[in-house]
C-alpha cells in the first residue's frame, strides 16, 4: 500500500524554542489529500472517549476539509500524541464551513484570504499533555503560518482551552459564539506581533521574523473588531 506523503517540519527561521530538543518527539506534516493514519485514532480518543462530544464516529472524526488541509502531528515512538489542522481561507470549502463563525468577510475587505489561516482539530493525548509536546505543535503551526505568508491565524476553542491558546499569543477578537450545546471562544493570533508575544510570555516570540509587517495587521484587527489588549 502506498504510504502517505508526510513532510518533516523545517526548523528554519528564528531561534529554537527552549525544550524542543527532546529526541523522543518528532513533528510531521500530512499534506492535503494524504491519509491521516494514526491522527484518526488520536482524534477519536480525545473527542469521543474523553470529551464525549459526538455520537457519530465515522462522520465526525474526519470531514471533507481534511482533504485540503495541512495536518500537523507530534509523534512519540511512531504514535500520534498531538495534532492540529491548518487551512487558509482562500479555499471556497473553508469559507463555507468557517466563514460566518469567524466573520471572515470583514477580513476579506482588507486582506487577501490567503493571508488568513484557521487552526482546527486540536487534540493532545491525555497522558502526554506536557509543555514540551504542545510547544512542538504550536512551533510547527507558527512556522507553517510564516512560510505560507499568513498574517492572522484564527481558532475557535472550548473555554477550558482559553489559557492554552492565550499562552501562545491568541486573544479573543469577537464575543463567544453560542452554538447548540457548545460555547466557542473566537481567538486570533497576529503573526510576528513581537510586542504582544513578549507581553504574554509566548514561547513563539523567539520565532518572530517580520515584526514590521505585524504592526498594520494588529492595528487593523483592533480597529475592525475592537480587539485591543
Amino acid at each position: 500500500m502506498q504510504q502517505p506523503h508526510v513532510a518533516m517540519i523545517a526548523a528554519g527561521g528564528g531561534l529554537p524554542l527552549p525544550g524542543l530538543a527532546d529526541p523522543d518527539l518528532r513533528v510531521r506534516r500530512i499534506a492535503p489529500g494524504d491519509a491521516l493514519g494514526d491522527v484518526q485514532r488520536l482524534r477519536r480518543e480525545v473527542y469521543f472517549h474523553e470529551q464525549g462530544h459526538y455520537n457519530d464516529r465515522g462522520r465526525r472524526v474526519s470531514d471533507g476539509l481534511d482533504g485540503c488541509g495541512n495536518t500537523l502531528l507530534v509523534e512519540s515512538e511512531q504514535r500520534a500524541i498531538a495534532t492540529l489542522r491548518l487551512h487558509d481561507f482562500d479555499a471556497a470549502a473553508v469559507q463555507v464551513e468557517y466563514g460566518n463563525l469567524f466573520e471572515v468577510d470583514t477580513f476579506a475587505r482588507a486582506w487577501p484570504l490567503s493571508s488568513v489561516a484557521v487552526a482546527t482539530r486540536f487534540a493532545v493525548q491525555a497522558d502526554r499533555r506536557s509543555k514540551a509536546v504542545v510547544d512542538r505543535l504550536f512551533d510547527a503551526a507558527y512556522r507553517w503560518a510564516q512560510h505560507t505568508g499568513a498574517r492572522f491565524c484564527l481558532t475557535a476553542c472550548d473555554p477550558f482551552l482559553h489559557s492554552v491558546f492565550e499562552h501562545y499569543g491568541f486573544r479573543e477578537y469577537l464575543p463567544p459564539a453560542i452554538l447548540p450545546g457548545v460555547e466557542l471562544l473566537r481567538m486570533a493570533l497576529v503573526v510576528d506581533d513581537a510586542p504582544h508575544l513578549q507581553a504574554c510570555g509566548s514561547p513563539l516570540q523567539w520565532l518572530v521574523e517580520r515584526p514590521a509587517e505585524a504592526v498594520p495587521a494588529r492595528a487593523w484587527l483592533e480597529r475592525a473588531f475592537g480587539a485591543a489588549d
